[in-house]
Parts: structure tokens; sequence; C-alpha cells
């Protein structure tokens, strides 16, 4: 599930709006699994936090 989540995100990644919008179905999705929960976390940051911080942040409030 975690490869695929990173897939839907990298598609999105053009539009704030897209990319949180299906970062906060993902998280929801996940929620039954800390930690790959945990490893999307860590990799959205990684790769769009400069970007998307805000909506990150947001997504993963009470999931990580």
């Amino acid at each position: 599930m975690l490869e695929i989540s990173k897939s839907i995100l990298v598609r999105y990644s053009f539009n704030k709006d897209l990319f949180a919008s299906e970062l906060k179905k993902l998280v929801l999705l996940m929620g039954s699994n800390p930690e790959e929960s945990r490893h999307l976390h860590e990799w959205c940051r990684n790769s769009y936090g400069r970007k998307y911080g805000k909506e990150i942040r947001r997504a993963f409030k009470n999931h990580v």
C-alpha cells in the first residue's frame, strides 16, 4: 500500500488541493497500519515538505 500511495501522490503533486485531498484519503486508509502510515509521513516530509508542509501536517495531525 505504501508504494501505491507514493505513486498516487507523485501524480497529484502538481496541484496543492489535489495533493492534499489524496493525502487525506490515503492517511485514512492506512489508519489500521501505523508503521506504513509513519513511513508515508516521513516520505511526504522528505519529498514534499517544503512545497506542501502545511497540508502534510494537517493530513497527519491525528495519525502520527
